[in-house]
């Protein structure tokens, strides 16, 4: 059907425009949506590993010990033991492996002597700056350019990623932490700005697959920015190129998004007729802040809504698995299986491998499920949810079980965990890209409000604002049986999260979401100037 058509008032036709197609300008944005992802993991997600490379594990232990009296005779015996240098029965092997368990402080050769307490402050600042910024960054995306948004977030991560050597070097643990919750100011911008994007380029068949794409940014970076953040740490270049090196990928993002990408399909350019057509026949219409009705958020209706609440209390169990996934794999390979730092780097990348292989192959099940009417949106997001919880919760209660005697099952079961967390990117992740498009910046915003805010009712590990007290109370030796009992919160946590999915889940749009109060007519196409060639000339 030609343009003319189109014009004069008849609905182009239908035609299908495949999303994983070399000449698929969908594809394309999607796959820089993940490269931003990766450079956000690459500047903020390390920090657990790099903090270890920064300080000096020993020295901090040693001060713990001078400022903290121990109550029970046991445990001051087994400090003074590591502060005596009682190693060389580990080098002679007259010892085994979890009878020295607790002994030995693992160091990788930081200079900085920051307490226990301060490097948990420094990793939560990111979570501190994310809460208070959370609403005001949905605010924006919803009513201004989300292309510009997510600009403007990657350009700060870049610069706090630059300065932050200069900032801990010379300003110590307070520059290191303002440096941290910057970051997490950025952080918060830049996810639902991602997720803007989608709503406008993704048709709700291809969200699953589209989400699990551009999501592997984490997976990228977990698999390979562990590994360079630990050769780096254990080079002459210092913890300082992590960094720099971090803020490098930044930079050539920003070339690349500028330089190839518009805010939504009908002013980009490189885009085909073809397309055009098919995305304005599959995408809901989202309604234009610039119009003469004001698009007001429905409080009432969005917080009386079991959907949203459910999607808030899944969203909780999300970040938790982000933090124990991206920041503190490699802490617990360190306390637990007391690996080297380049070993740490190889360890912690094998999980990422396992997360991405089996989001992206169930991702592109469930939209083919979806497309060929066998399930609908709803049960596939509470199908994959539930799996995906269920799934956690058991191999987290057996992830408790292991020691560092046992480095191939802990390997084997966090691969496993960072699995089954893959199935939720179909899961809540997808529900919370479909059931509100007209205010996914607020949804998602608000999502992390919720999250951070709830985290505040929990002890220890759960919360992600609350790092610090984990980090206290459970890292002062650093045993198997410390870790049991965070794992053992992931156990209950997990089960509830997709208990709850699976009865208050969907997937549609709901009916408090503008373009359902509002019934605007669906545009007939979207024809750019510049697609006026024909699919061979690209």
């Amino acid at each position: 059907m030609d343009t003319k058509d189109a014009e004069d008032g008849f609905p182009p036709e239908k035609q299908s425009h495949p999303f994983l197609h070399i000449r698929s300008r969908r594809l394309h944005v999607v796959l820089l949506l993940m490269y931003a992802f990766f450079c956000m993991c690459q500047m903020t997600a390390h920090i657990g590993l790099s903090l270890s490379c920064m300080c000096n594990s020993t020295a901090v232990a040693m001060m713990s010990t001078n400022t903290t009296k121990l109550i029970e005779e046991t445990e001051s015996a087994l400090l003074k033991s590591v502060f005596s240098n009682t190693t060389n029965d580990i080098e002679n092997n007259n010892e085994s492996c979890s009878t020295l368990e607790g002994k030995v402080i693992k160091d990788y050769g930081g200079t900085f002597v920051w307490s226990v307490s301060w490097q948990g402050y420094i990793v939560s600042a990111a979570f501190l700056g994310g809460f208070l910024f959370s609403y005001p960054a949905g605010f924006l995306v919803d009513r201004f350019s989300a292309r510009h948004i997510l600009s403007a977030s990657v350009l700060m991560l870049t610069i706090s990623s630059i300065l932050m050597p200069f900032l801990a070097t010379y300003f110590g643990e307070g520059g290191a932490f303002a440096s941290r919750f910057v970051m997490g100011i950025s952080e918060t911008m830049l996810i639902p700005s991602l997720n803007s994007m989608v709503t406008k380029w993704i048709p709700v068949n291809e969200k699953s697959l589209a989400a699990s794409v551009f999501t592997s940014g984490n997976q990228l970076s977990g698999m390979f920015g562990n590994v360079l953040v630990a050769e780096l740490c254990a080079s002459s270049l210092g913890w300082s190129s992590i960094f720099y090196s971090g803020s490098l990928f930044g930079v050539s993002w920003l070339i690349l998004w500028h330089m190839t990408v518009r805010n939504s399909p009908h002013n980009t350019r490189w885009i085909h007729k073809r397309e055009l057509d098919y995305l304005a026949n599959h995408i809901p219409p989202k309604h234009n802040s610039g119009g003469s009705r004001k698009k007001a958020t429905p409080w009432r209706d969005m917080l009386t809504s079991k959907v949203f609440w459910c999607l808030m209390y899944n969203s909780i169990i999300g970040n938790m698995m982000i933090a124990l996934i991206f920041v503190y794999i490699p802490v617990f390979f360190k306390d637990v299986l007391m690996l080297d730092v380049q070993s740490n780097g190889f360890y912690s990348a094998i999980p990422h491998l396992s997360n991405l292989v089996v989001k992206l192959f169930w991702g592109f099940l469930m939209d083919k499920l979806r497309r060929n009417n066998i399930l609908s949106p709803t049960s596939t997001v509470k199908l994959s949810q539930f799996s995906s919880m269920i799934g956690i919760s058991i191999t987290c209660f057996f992830l408790r079980k292991v020691n560092c005697s046992t480095p191939i099952e802990a390997l084997v079961l966090l691969s496993v965990v960072s699995g089954f967390f893959g199935l939720s990117i179909s899961g809540f992740y997808t529900s919370l890209l479909s059931v509100a498009p007209s205010h996914i910046g607020t949804l998602t915003s608000l999502g992390t409000v919720i999250v951070l805010y709830s985290a505040k009712l929990f002890a220890g590990f759960i919360g992600r604002m609350f790092t610090p007290l984990l980090i206290s109370h459970y890292k002062t030796v650093g045993t198997a049986e410390e870790w049991g009992q965070v794992l053992l919160i992931y156990v209950f946590a997990s089960a509830s999260g997709g208990i709850i999915m699976a009865l208050f889940g969907s997937g549609e749009v709901q009916d408090w979401d503008y373009s359902k109060r509002h019934n605007s007519a669906r545009p007939n196409a979207l024809v750019a100037p510049e697609s006026d060639k024909s699919l061979e000339d690209f």
